[in-house]
Parts: C-alpha cells; structure tokens; sequence
C-alpha cells in the first residue's frame, strides 16, 4: 500500500535490507581511539647534561649524588673515588661551605637543585637557594675527602708564600756563614714602607676582621674599607648606599659603642626589663629584626643561627641588628 503522508510515496512496513556490496568486508566493532600503526615506543636513555643518546649502554654512567644517567664526557672519576658529574664535582669540592657556595653562578645553583629535583620557584634571593642546597647535602666519606680536589689543601701553602715579605727574596747565605747585625738591619726604608704597606693589605689572610679585634675606638681609624665591610657584614649591619670610607666607619663606631654599652650593663639589668632579653639564650637585649617577618625576638648572635622564625615559623631570609635609641 502506498501513503501520501508528506507528498513522498512511503511503503508500509520494514524497510527492505541492503545487500553487502561483494568486496566490502564487515567490521564487528570499531573504536576511534584504535590506530592501526604501531605503539610508540619509549624513549631512548640520554645523557643529562649533553642529550646524546646512548648507543651502548657500556657509555651511560650513573651520578653517585643525583642519580641522573650522563655520558662519559659528562661524568669523571678521580683515582678510586665516586663517579660523579660535573655539576656535582664541582659542589663537592665547595665541602658544602656557606661561604663557597655564595661565590657559585645563581643559574649553577638552580641547575644542582634542579637535578635533586628540588622546585626552586619560590625562592627570590641567592641565600634561599644556598639554604636549599644545604639542606639536602650528601653524605661525604672520609674515602671521598680524600679524592676531593687538592684546592683546599694548596692554599694555605699558596697564602703563605704570598704573604712573605720581600726581603725573603734575596739568595739565602751558607749555612755555615752566620749572618752578620749589619745585614740583618740593612733594610733600605723605602722597603720598610712598602712591607707595612703589604702587611696591611694582607690582614689575617684565613681569618676576617672581628669587632672584638678592636680594643679602643682609635682602632677603626687604621681599618681599611675591606675591614670595615666585614666587621659590619659580621655583625647584620646594613652598609648598603655607603660610598665613602668615613660613612662605613661611623657605623662600625656606633657598632662598637652600642657594644660596649651592653658589656657596661651586664648583670645589672633590672628585673623589669627583663622582656627585652633575647628569648633564646635570656642573656643578651635585642637587638636584630628577622625578615621577612619582621619579629624582634633574639639577639644578633641567636638570630643569624635561626632557620625559622620562633614566633611564626616563617623561613628566616635575612638577620639585620638594629640599633639602640
């Protein structure tokens, strides 16, 4: 029967079935995440440091620190001693002193913390990364010190043949011939002045300048500008915007009076300051700030010692000492 419902003639009843065409072949189930090619297969171990594949497995070298896969080129090894890569050897000869690893690049200090997969995207300042790595540091052997670089260990020999004044130069006598007053004191005076002029240059070559190396305050006159940026570094002194020597010995003068004075105090303290003692140690006033935070809760020598704040728990950037009104 046919119907002219919308003006198409329609049959009533199941339409009729298709035929497969005969070279088409049925698929039961297709599903469009399938794809015929291969599986991509993994990627090939590569060097951390180069990117060169490794085309024999007998090149790739595992970091004792980072445990990060390098190349031979990469990668050392110093007489029996840990196969390390480069970045690694060279922080270990730092032996994980502050003070090295303030003299290494920024972008060195990322890298190192990068491979121990540590996130450094919160820190801001050379010090946090420093913290970082210190805070993770390897545990050195005696074995490994004793295949650490000989840097360390020429330097004080290095130190103390600079240091020798020039009269050393001239040839040694005999030993047989003892050396006469007169040549002994025949020292021309132009020479005198110019072994004054390098003993001052060269003050305490291992060691820093001290406040408690100053005994009166005419001391601070004979500081040199070098002397006077450690003592006030030493102690959390600001010195920043000082451009004249004459500015960086006013604040290592009130440094030094500021420190008297409480020498002066002492035991003397009256019970009801009391709350302005230092409430790590309540032996010392306060007398440094922690930033960022901003809390004065320690004295200068208990705050350089803080990694975190006592009242807040915040991260310690920075101890700066203020001064006494």
């Amino acid at each position: 029967m046919w119907a002219t419902c919308c003006n198409w003639f329609c049959l009533d009843g199941q339409p009729e079935e298709v035929p497969p065409a005969p070279g088409a072949r049925t698929q039961a189930y297709s599903n469009p995440g399938y794809s015929s090619f291969p599986s991509p297969t993994g990627l090939e171990p590569s060097c951390k440091a180069c990117g060169a594949n490794f085309a024999n497995t007998d090149r790739k070298q595992t970091c004792l620190d980072c445990k990060k896969n390098f190349c031979m080129t990469c990668s050392s090894q110093e007489g029996n001693g840990p196969r390390l890569c480069l970045l690694c050897q060279r922080f270990r000869a730092t032996a994980f002193q502050r003070e090295e690893l303030m003299k290494m690049k920024v972008k060195d200090l990322r890298d190192y913390l990068s491979l121990h997969d540590i996130s450094t995207e919160m820190c801001r300042e050379k010090e946090e990364l420093v913290f970082l790595v210190l805070g993770q540091q390897p545990v050195i052997s005696e074995e490994d010190r004793t295949h650490a670089p000989t840097l360390s260990q020429d330097l004080p020999e290095q130190q103390a043949f600079l240091t020798q004044p020039h009269a050393s130069t001239v040839p040694p006598t005999s030993p047989s011939l003892p050396s006469s007053p007169a040549q002994a004191t025949s020292v021309p005076p132009a020479q005198e002045s110019q072994q004054s002029i390098d003993s001052e240059d060269s003050f305490v070559p291992g060691r820093r300048a001290s406040l408690s190396d100053l005994t009166h305050l005419e001391d601070i006159e004979g500081l040199t500008v070098r002397q006077l940026k450690e003592i006030l570094a030493r102690n959390f002194v600001n010195y920043k915007g000082c451009c004249e020597k004459w500015e960086l010995m006013e604040r290592v003068t009130r440094l030094y009076k500021d420190q008297k004075g409480l020498q002066h105090l002492g035991g003397a303290m009256p019970p009801a300051l009391e709350e302005n003692l230092c409430k790590i140690c309540m032996d010392s006033p306060i007398d440094c700030v922690l930033l960022e935070c901003g809390h004065m809760v320690t004295c200068t020598k208990c705050g350089k010692r803080m990694n975190e704040c006592p009242i807040c728990r915040q991260y310690v950037i920075r101890a700066v000492h203020v001064f006494r009104s």
